[in-house]
């Protein structure tokens, strides 16, 4: 065991004694931003090159840098937040990638274009995991449902928004404005974080960080998720993609041993012991396989065959987000009698319903009839599914480890998101054109959104599952 000790912070489940409204204004306001961060300069991403000179090769790496520091580093910042204290630690991440924003938004050139995205992935992985574990420690009750249902809804709308907010900033100023507009919102969300949240965590003890395992496990997700990034660019086949993927597992193999042989594991086992929250991982990584392939590919059909522009296809793509907002904030106090299990299993049959609606797709179709009333069905889906897995894995798990349990769930989010796009790539270019594979791209994402069906269904009712109602459900 590492000999590298601090003093750790593990907040008492309590309601703030401050205004609730603002801390989780704070909080879903910071998610909301880092959503975009993903996918904001996408759009962009032509007029950036322009300006910087740079190939479409070296352009894409700036949304890649920004995806290899967050995935990378989520686990680790889980852990971060668990031994240091969620609020000094997310209010950190914010000011990161406040200052990483001003670097990337006034880069001359690539490179500190690049240098400012890292960092801008690091400042949203330290923030993330911490601010989704403060929902679970900081609010309870019937608050506790609402944060996680707004919580939620952001993390949907984050992508499509994105792109919305992105060719807007881009058509309106700069591309510069997409990553600087970060900067007055960073701002903001830390004053109101700082009167608040305050920086004071309860409970407080020493306890190791654990860095050896925290180096091992963010090589062993880098190369993951660059092997899953380059096989979507060069396929499968690549000797890089192969490598990388190879390294992963190694490393992987690695920080098991390692963590089998200290006292405080970066990766606990009673976090993936409790076979309910298992399976809900495991159904939020398939979940973001099908979304974040759902969103890239479909937006690739409406540009390339029915001749959208990039803020035409991110407002076409909103009915989707719009969905999910209206079903996580009014659907929801209708069926929140509902157990927890059965409304992520419903909502997953609805997502399946909207994704093979959309297997219909081919050069003839209309958006009217052949995209909107189908992404407004997966939205409904998805708003019904994800409350309940994100409060099934966080309400139920280990205080002590909120923080890496919600590093653990947005790595699986990144990872599925990862391995959807290179999965799906497959069908996507087996063919002349977007006209005549979407169809197949929606049959092989309906196929793995029936593998998230079985999955719950084994995991949550299978033989051997607890006939008792768990502490979330019973919430």
């Amino acid at each position: 065991m590492t000999t590298d000790t601090v003093s750790d912070g593990v907040p008492a489940p309590q309601a703030p004694s401050r205004p609730w409204a603002l801390a989780l204004t704070a909080i879903v306001g910071a998610e909301f931003m880092l959503q975009l961060d993903g996918t904001i300069v996408n759009v962009a991403l032509p007029t950036l090159q322009d300006d910087l000179g740079v190939s479409v090769t070296s352009g894409s790496w700036v949304p890649n840098a920004f995806l290899l520091a967050f995935g990378g580093l989520l686990l680790f910042a889980g852990r971060l937040g668990d031994v240091l204290g969620h609020r000094k630690v997310f209010l950190g991440g914010i000011g990161l990638v406040v200052i990483a924003s001003l670097i990337a938004g006034l880069a001359p050139d690539l490179e500190v274009l690049l240098v400012g995205r890292v960092l801008q992935g690091a400042g949203a992985a330290i923030a993330g995991p911490t601010g989704l574990a403060l929902l679970a420690v900081v609010f309870d009750g019937e608050r506790r449902q609402r944060a996680f249902g707004l919580y939620s809804t952001v993390t949907g709308l984050g992508a499509s928004a994105g792109m919305v907010l992105g060719g807007v900033l881009t058509w309106a100023g700069d591309w510069r404005w997409s990553l600087l507009v970060n900067v007055p919102v960073g701002l903001v969300i830390i004053l109101i974080g700082l009167r608040v949240l305050g920086l004071k965590d309860d409970s407080t003890r020493t306890r190791s960080l654990g860095l050896p395992s925290a180096l091992l496990v963010t090589l062993a997700v880098t190369a993951g998720v660059y092997g899953l990034v380059h096989a979507a660019e060069k396929g499968w086949g690549d000797g890089t993609t192969l490598g990388a993927l190879a390294a992963s597992v190694v490393l992987w193999a690695v920080l098991l041993v390692v963590d089998r042989r200290t006292a405080e594991p970066l990766l606990p086992g009673k976090i993936f012991t409790d076979r309910t929250r298992a399976g809900a991982f495991l159904d939020l990584l398939l979940l973001a396989a099908v979304l974040t392939s759902f969103l890239i590919y479909l937006v690739q059909y409406l540009q390339n065959v029915l001749g959208f522009n990039a803020l035409e296809s991110g407002l076409a793509i909103l009915p989707f987000g719009v969905a999910l907002l209206l079903t996580t904030q009014v659907l929801t106090r209708f069926v929140a009698a509902v157990d927890l299990k059965i409304r992520a299993v419903g909502g997953l049959v609805v997502v399946l319903a909207g994704v093979g609606w959309l297997t219909l797709l081919d050069g003839d179709s209309s958006y009217a009839s052949g995209v909107l009333p189908q992404i407004v069905l997966i939205g409904i889906g998805v708003g019904v599914a994800i409350i309940p897995f994100n409060m099934v894995i966080l309400t139920t798990a280990p205080p002590e480890h909120a923080g890496v349990t919600a590093g653990v769930l947005q790595t699986a989010l990144t990872i599925g998101g990862s391995v959807g796009l290179a999965v799906l790539l497959i069908p996507f270019t087996d063919g002349a054109g977007a006209a005549d594979t979407i169809s197949q791209v929606f049959v092989w994402a309906s196929l793995i959104t029936a593998l998230a069906i079985l999955t719950a269904l084994v995991f949550f009712f299978g033989p051997g599952a607890r006939k008792k109602e768990s502490p979330a459900a019973a919430e």
